[in-house]
Parts: C-alpha cells; sequence; structure tokens
C-alpha cells in the first residue's frame, strides 16, 4: 500500500481535490435550504437528493428537459463527492469539512488545534485526507 502512496503527485492531487471542492461549493448554490447536504456529528455528509418536483407543462419543455438533465448530473456529482467523503476516517472529514466546507476558508495554523494533533501528525493526517478523497474519487495524480 505505501508503493501506491509514494506513486501519487501530493501537489497536483491536492491540487485537483482543492478544485473539486470548489467546484462542489459553487453546486451548492444552486440547491434550495432543504435541499443542502447535512454534516453530521462525526463530520459525516448526508445528502438525500433533490426534493423538489421538476414536471411542469410549459411550452418550454426543451428547457425544462436541459434542466432537469442538469439537476440529475449535479445530484450524481454530489452523491459522488459525499460518498468519497464519507469513505474518510471522522479526524480527515474534519479536516477537509473545515479546510473547504465552512463559510469562512479557515488556515491549517487555525485547523490543527481542533484536531488536537502535533505538527507532524497533522502534515500526516493532511496529506492522507488529500489523497484517500482523491483516490476515492478517482482524481488522483501519478508521478
Amino acid at each position: 500500500m505505501k508503493n501506491i502512496f509514494e506513486s501519487i503527485n501530493y501537489v497536483e492531487t491536492k491540487t485537483a481535490v482543492k478544485n473539486m471542492m470548489g467546484l462542489y461549493k459553487l453546486l451548492l448554490l444552486r440547491l434550495e435550504e432543504n435541499e443542502m447536504p447535512r454534516v453530521t456529528t462525526k463530520y459525516g455528509l448526508t445528502y438525500s437528493g433533490s426534493t423538489s418536483c421538476n414536471s411542469t407543462k410549459s411550452s418550454v419543455e426543451s428547457y425544462v428537459i436541459k434542466k432537469i438533465v442538469l439537476d440529475n448530473k449535479m445530484n450524481e456529482y454530489l452523491t459522488k463527492i459525499i460518498t468519497a467523503f464519507n469513505k474518510l476516517d471522522e479526524t480527515e472529514r474534519k479536516y477537509l469539512y473545515l479546510k473547504f466546507l465552512t463559510d469562512s476558508a479557515m488556515s491549517d495554523d487555525q485547523i490543527m488545534p481542533q484536531c488536537h494533533m502535533c505538527l507532524r501528525s497533522f502534515r500526516e493526517l493532511k496529506k492522507m485526507a488529500f489523497i484517500k478523497f482523491a483516490m476515492a474519487l478517482g482524481i488522483e495524480v501519478y508521478n
């Protein structure tokens, strides 16, 4: 297993995860308040998908069909991210949640005390969180 982690380009994988989380936050802007993913006490995410009814009898059916297809793709994407996020252990989820999913972005210096770790352990946690999350999403970059 160690050889797999050594063959992953950490810097590019970290960039891919940051880009993915940025897109995730943009997609959340399209959701209604009652459709937003919820955070559990152990930093897990729950998401039930769209609860709105997309059936309409308008003369602009092609627009509605495109919107439904886009909404379905968005729901699939959100579900994929949440499933990958929930595969991580609690401390890895906590780190990624505090880093990317809070309203105000937190720096690593602010997150480390909340994780109750020394600097060395925190750096290892951070690296593993990015790599494991990227692997769960299938976006890891190899050397």
